[in-house]
C-alpha cells in the first residue's frame, strides 16, 4: 500500500527522525522530466548532455481526526527540520520500493476542519536532489587477523577479514554519492572507487590521521561534509584530506569497487552506503 511520511538524515546517511503522513492525496511531481543539450542540426540534432531536472512534489495531507491538533505538531516538526544546515526528505513508498527525495516543505495550506474532526492541508514539497534508493550499510571492510589484503585491483581480503559487497553497481546517467564511515585503528586512511578494469579513479586520504579505537571519519559525499570523531564529539575534518586527490567519493555510471587500505597494521572498519538515484 502507498505511504508517505518526512525523514530527516544524520551526518552518515541513517534516518534520524521520521513522520509519518496519515493518508495523502492529490499528488503531482512523482514522475521525471530531462534536459537535453543538443547541436542543432540541418536534419537530425545531436545529444551533448542529459540531466533530469528537478521538480517540485504536490500533496494534500490529510490529517486525520484531531485536525487542529496535528496541524499544530506537524507545523512544529518541520519547522525544527528547515533549518538549511538539515538534511530533510520527503518519504515514497509505492509498495515496490522504498525512494527519498531530499529538500524543504516550502508550502503548507492550513483549512477548516470537518464534521469529522479531520483537516486537510496542501503541500509544496521543493526537491534539492532526484529521488533516490538510499543503500544502507551494505559495504563492509573488517581487518581481524594478520593475513593478507589487495586493496588496489584486486580489492579482496584472506584469513578472517570479511569484505561484503564491495561493488556499487550504479546504472543512472550521473554519478551518485558514497558515504562510508571508517572505524580505527588505522594509520593515514586512503578510500578509494575503481572502475572495472580496476583502475582507481577517485582517491580520498587522510595524511598524518591516525584513527585510534573509538574513533572514525565520516565522508558523508552527499552533503558534501567530513566528521571526525574524537571519541566525545565530532569535529569538522573536511579540510583535512589529502590536497592531492579528492575530497569525497561519488561512484561514476557503471561498476564500481570501493577499497581502503585495511592491513596487519590498520586492523579498522569500513562501513559504507550510497544513494542510488532513479527516474
Amino acid at each position: 500500500m502507498r505511504s508517505f511520511a518526512f525523514a530527516v538524515f544524520d551526518i552518515d546517511n541513517s534516518i534520524l527522525d521520521r513522520f509519518p503522513l496519515d493518508v495523502v492525496t492529490d499528488l503531482s511531481g512523482l514522475g521525471w522530466r530531462l534536459k537535453l543539450s543538443t547541436l542543432e542540426g540541418d536534419v537530425t540534432d545531436t545529444i551533448t548532455k542529459v540531466v533530469q531536472e528537478k521538480q517540485s512534489v504536490g500533496l494534500t495531507i490529510n490529517l486525520i481526526g484531531r485536525g487542529y491538533e496535528k496541524f499544530t505538531i506537524l507545523s512544529q516538526w518541520l519547522q525544527k527540520y528547515s533549518a538549511p544546515n538539515v538534511a530533510l526528505a520527503l518519504e515514497y513508498n509505492d509498495g515496490v520500493q522504498v525512494r527519498y527525495i531530499e529538500g524543504k516543505v516550502t508550502e503548507l495550506k492550513k483549512t477548516e476542519k470537518d464534521e469529522f474532526d479531520n483537516l486537510s492541508c496542501a503541500a509544496t514539497f521543493t526537491p534539492t536532489t532526484p529521488f533516490f534508493l538510499n543503500i544502507e550499510q551494505s559495504i563492509r571492510f573488517t581487518f581481524s587477523s594478520v593475513g593478507k589484503s589487495y586493496s588496489f585491483k584486486y580489492p579482496y581480503c584472506y584469513g578472517k577479514n570479511v569484505v561484503e559487497n564491495n561493488q556499487i553497481n550504479n546504472p543512472y546517467l550521473a554519478p551518485v554519492p558514497v558515504t562510508v564511515t571508517l572505524y580505527g585503528p588505522i594509520s593515514e586512511p586512503v578510500v578509494q572507487l575503481l572502475d572495472e578494469d580496476g583502475n582507481a579513479y577517485n582517491t580520498v586520504g587522510f595524511p598524518g590521521v591516525s584513527l585510534q579505537t573509538g574513533q572514525h571519519i565520516v565522508i558523508n559525499s552527499s552533503t558534501k561534509k567530513i566528521y571526525f570523531f574524537d571519541g566525545a564529539e565530532y569535529v569538522d575534518y573536511s579540510a583535512k584530506t589529502d590536497p592531492s586527490g579528492d575530497t569525497f567519493l561519488f561512484a561514476e555510471r557503471g561498476i564500481n569497487t570501493i577499497s581502503v587500505n585495511l592491513d596487519t597494521a590498520n586492523q579498522g572498519t569500513l562501513v559504507g552506503s550510497w544513494r542510488q538515484y532513479g527516474l
